[in-house]
């Protein structure tokens, strides 16, 4: 091999070995630096939805159960001129014990009950008021009894009446208690959460405020 092709030869080598090396670096640098990525486009979601009905749907919701315990007199009056001149009568005291459901007729929600306006939500519930009273017969007893009538003969439906009173009695009891400001608090409460739960997130719950008047 003459000098000339010699000379050709190196030269081509070295072009050769110049190449890989520059194809390597190019490879080596674009890993390092990664291949540039689009940032996702955020969708944005659908405004949350609620409507009366669905609200309608969870019908007389409870939010307070109360027990209290009242008293309850019934008596029989003295009948003719003697009993009445003595005052004598037949007379009962009975100690009523009972649980007391408070919270929101919601069949009384109005189409205008409701406001939205993108995340934004306004509800107004009705007054709360006592749903469902129940007497307690097993712990309800006669404390105190006397009959003292001369010529009458005992009152069969005294205790009877007297229980037929309980169910009032025992409604006020829950009443001085303030039975329906807690359904009231445990109400708003419980709104509120389940509207942040729908994705609202400016949420307003009032309460018709005639519970309130004097």
């Amino acid at each position: 091999m003459n000098e000339s092709n010699r000379l050709y030869l190196i030269l081509g080598t070295i072009v050769v070995i110049t190449l890989a090396c520059i194809g390597s670096f190019t490879f080596l640098t674009g890993r390092a630096i990664g291949t540039p990525t689009v940032a996702p486009t955020n969708t944005p979601l659908p405004p949350p939805v609620v409507n009366i009905q669905s609200l309608r749907s969870q019908a007389k919701l409870t939010t307070v159960e109360y027990g209290t315990v009242a008293e309850v007199y019934n008596e029989t009056p003295p009948e003719g001129m003697i009993d009445e001149f003595l005052g004598n009568k037949e007379q009962l005291l009975m100690l009523v014990y009972g649980d007391v459901q408070a919270g929101f007729d919601l069949d009384k929600l109005e189409e205008n009950s409701i406001w939205t306006d993108g995340t934004r939500v306004r509800l107004i519930l009705p007054a709360p008021e006592i749903l469902n009273t129940n007497i307690d017969l097993d712990r309800t007893h006669v404390v105190y009894y006397e009959n003292d009538l001369i010529f009458d003969d005992n009152n069969p439906n005294l205790q009877g009446e007297a229980l037929k009173q309980a169910h009032d009695a025992i409604e006020t009891a829950a009443l001085s208690e303030d039975v329906l400001e807690r359904a009231n608090e445990f109400g708003r409460l419980h709104f509120e959460n389940f509207l942040y739960s729908l994705g609202f997130t400016d949420v307003e719950v009032v309460v018709d405020a005639q519970i309130f008047d004097e």
